[in-house]
């Protein structure tokens, strides 16, 4: 039994409720409208910006109307020293699950009962993996889902500010080597599959608290082009990851990025989001 609702509708108030849960939140492929990527979440000094600069976001190519990359990473040098610091980033894979309620599906030995399964996908869980271990520390993967079905159960959870209450967080990884990912309930227990394991994450007001105790500040065009660094390297240690990455990167008609411009490490990120279809957040 398909879920009533759009992946992307999901994600969407999944991401407001994040922003809530923390102190401040970034995420440049949030909204294509916005200034400088920022969602409607983060409060951007956008007086500050136009005195200095009419940068708008039309598209994603051509973006830049009149403003070369070099004002633009000095611009964004300055901008960071008027906002929040930031100290881990958050990559979220939305996953919408089947719900399966017949004793002839594949884990109803399992559950003994109707649960909810998604399949993760091997190129997105080597990449979100290699993420884990290139960023010291600075960065959590997770899959999310929801734990509800119909359309009016969304809308009474978005309107109760309960989405994220109301989903199944898993850690990426605890599922390596796991085809598919089982559960009956929000939270963060499930099974991972084919060879039946219990799977047990980290609770996401947990994680996000746990991490941002641990790890040092840093003004967000630093924290941005440590993030760019921490992706290349994830996706230079992988071939497949590399695969999907420059088919991005070509779409985006870049030769070479370096992570050390402003620009290019926001776009770094944004080639990593599309590629693998995740949602980046810097939290602070």
């Amino acid at each position: 039994m398909n879920i009533d609702f759009k992946e992307k509708t999901f994600e969407k108030y999944f991401g407001h409720e994040l922003a809530r849960l923390t102190n401040i939140t970034y995420s440049p492929d949030q909204c294509d409208e916005a200034l400088l990527g920022f969602d409607e979440a983060f409060f951007m000094p956008e007086e500050f910006l136009f005195r200095v600069a009419p940068y708008v976001r039309r598209r994603r190519k051509g973006r830049l109307t009149g403003f070369s990359v070099d004002n633009f990473n000095k611009l964004g040098k300055i901008a960071a020293q008027h906002m929040p610091k930031f100290k881990f980033n958050l990559f979220v894979q939305f996953k919408r699950p089947v719900f399966l309620t017949t004793r002839g599906a594949n884990q109803w030995i399992d559950w003994k009962q109707p649960y909810y399964r998604y399949e993760t996908t091997q190129h997105q869980q080597e990449a979100l993996e290699r993420i884990d271990q290139q960023s010291n520390g600075r960065a959590a993967t997770v899959y999310a889902s929801p734990a509800f079905r119909t359309v009016s159960d969304l809308w009474v959870h978005v309107e109760n500010e309960a989405v994220a209450d109301h989903s199944n967080i898993a850690s990426v990884g605890k599922l390596k080597g796991h085809e598919h990912y089982s559960y009956i309930e929000p939270g963060f227990l499930g099974k991972g599959h084919s060879e039946t394991v219990d799977i047990e994450s980290e609770p996401l007001l947990q994680l996000i608290r746990s991490s941002l105790e641990r790890n040092e500040p840093l003004p967000l065009n630093q924290h941005l082009k440590k993030t760019a660094v921490a992706v290349i390297e994830a996706i230079d240690s992988s071939d497949n990851a590399a695969l999907y990455f420059r088919r991005v990167q070509r779409v985006f008609g870049i030769e070479e990025f370096d992570p050390n411009s402003l620009y290019d490490a926001i776009t770094i990120i944004e080639a990593f989001s599309d590629a693998f279809e995740v949602r980046f957040y810097a939290v602070g």
